[in-house]
């Protein structure tokens, strides 16, 4: 249960950082191609690489794949988990490649897991819809909204056609865009979106986003998530520690090892403009049953890392 929710959090982390600039503290040159970089995002189907690892001392995570984001919210990615663990007691590293597809029709998000010789199913929280029109919207209010969550930009890389351009995004405007596109959330939902807030509200965050002027094309968007999910993490334990939820001696450990101890580095990558047929689903899917445990040997192995 708790796993799943860090996969939905995550997603959810990768998706703001789409969009979302306080002028005051941009570079011309910075602003003006960082405009063109965001504007230039397309709202149209597009398919894109993404990556993302998360990593203590003792687990890797690193999950990679393909998305395809349609313009009406929908998306499907087809990818896969390697995962790494070593026993701090005995030292012996296990490694495991699990095949991913994870699809979003409206507010259902279904994340599929192959593993021991079949596919596992869970049924996550998908990420609000509002949030995902507010992204991919073409309007220039929202777009003007979305770019005051830019504290501030600068050009540090320039080569050919392509400029690298290093933003730090506000946390708390962040924190509002989330509040102001999710008030529909029910449920486990809510919960993950209260929790993101609460997380985005104590920090911020840095991206890299390398922008294509010839093509007005984003190439790369990179972002350090380390922030979020270690406030997210430290904010599940103070609900505990404020008697506003129970945490099991695992679980506490868990959130310990993500709140002090992960590294979550994530990135996207232009493809190109196609349709959702680009990403192949995996034959079998249709047999795949509802397993909540899937990955609760993957939990327990992070939550070895806190010293007792």
């Amino acid at each position: 249960m708790k796993l799943k929710k860090l996969f939905s959090a995550l997603m959810v982390g990768g998706a703001l950082f789409a969009c979302g600039c306080d002028n005051s503290y941009c570079s011309a040159d910075a602003l003006s191609d960082l405009k063109a970089a965001y504007i230039a995002s397309p709202s149209d189907n597009r398919t894109l690489e993404s990556g993302l690892n998360l990593f203590g001392p003792y687990f890797q995570a690193n999950v990679g794949g393909k998305v395809c984001v349609v313009k009406d919210g929908t998306f499907a990615w087809d990818g896969k988990l390697d995962w790494i663990f070593t026993d701090k007691n005995s030292n012996n590293t296990q490694n495991e490649s699990i095949p991913m597809y994870i699809e979003q029709h409206s507010n259902m998000l279904t994340l599929y897991a192959y593993r021991n010789g079949a596919w596992n199913k869970l049924s996550l929280p998908a990420i609000p819809v509002g949030l995902i029109a507010a992204v991919k919207s073409d309007d220039t209010n929202v777009l003007a909204n979305n770019l005051s969550a830019v504290k501030s930009a600068e050009v540090v890389a320039e080569q050919a056609n392509t400029k690298k351009i290093r933003v730090v995004l506000d946390g708390k405007k962040l924190a509002g865009i989330v509040a102001a596109n999710s008030q529909n959330a029910q449920g486990e939902q809510a919960v993950i979106m209260n929790r993101l807030k609460t997380a985005l509200n104590s920090t911020d965050i840095t991206a890299e986003w390398d922008y294509n002027k010839e093509k007005n094309q984003t190439v790369t968007l990179s972002v350090n998530l380390t922030p979020v999910v270690r406030a997210y993490a430290k904010g599940v334990i103070d609900e505990m520690a404020a008697g506003k939820i129970k945490l099991s001696d695992e679980d506490k450990n868990y959130y310990a090892a993500l709140g002090y101890y992960a590294e979550a580095p994530f990135y996207m990558s232009t493809v190109g403009a196609v349709g959702k047929n680009e990403i192949m689903t995996p034959s079998g899917l249709n047999g795949a049953r509802e397993n909540s445990a899937v990955f609760a040997d993957l939990k327990k192995e992070i939550a070895t890392t806190p010293d007792k």
